[in-house]
């Protein structure tokens, strides 16, 4: 319980006496706590057949977006988010689709110091992640589809068994899935390697 300031004691400081346990709540928060379906988001899970849970969440974050979507499998988290115009601009004949895909180290624990205290450009690793995805998507906008697009997706969590490459194209196509931008089919990425036995 706060304490209040009551300037005719030397102290300076008294308890309040109230009746009702309520009455000290702010309606402030009185109103947050009836609205909680704001807090609640829309999950699926599914299994990828080796016992590995992939979890698809939306209605949390980012919810100014168009879209936006959080992918988890373990403790991988990517955090999609879609935006685009309503219209297209003048004399614009393609689809200008911006796909950014960014690390931060705070996503492994780690936070940049010394001289480097902010993260820099995109490195040559997340370049190639965001034209994974972007090829694959661009074909599934309809040809008549002209206004500017943007899809962001930001590493929040990683660990060291799950590589986040392979889960971007599911939340970039479930982002854009649950938005009102038209797209023709879901996407999904998988990673194909040659082990030596």
């Amino acid at each position: 319980m706060p304490f209040l300031f009551n300037p005719s004691r030397a102290s300076g400081f008294v308890k309040p006496k109230l009746e009702n346990k309520y009455k000290s709540v702010p309606k402030t928060l009185v109103h947050k706590t009836k609205n909680k379906m704001s807090q609640i988001g829309i999950q699926h899970s599914f299994d990828l057949g080796d016992g590995r849970i992939v979890t698809l969440e939306t209605g949390k974050l980012a919810k100014q977006a168009d879209g936006a979507v959080v992918v988890k499998l373990g403790a991988t988290m990517i955090l999609a988010t879609v935006v685009s115009n309503k219209e297209a601009k003048e004399g614009v004949d393609f689809l200008p689709l911006t796909v950014d895909y960014q690390e931060k180290y705070a996503a492994t624990g780690r936070f940049p110091g010394g001289f480097f205290r902010r993260e820099a450009k995109l490195s040559d690793y997340e370049v190639l992640i965001s034209r994974i995805v972007d090829r694959a998507m661009r074909p599934q906008f309809p040809d008549d589809y002209h206004a500017d697009t943007q899809i962001m997706l930001s590493l929040i969590s990683s660990d060291k068994k799950t590589m986040p490459d392979a889960l971007v194209g599911l939340a970039a196509c479930a982002a854009v899935a649950v938005s009102d931008i038209p797209f023709n089919g879901p996407i999904s990425e998988v990673r194909v390697a040659k082990i030596r036995w």
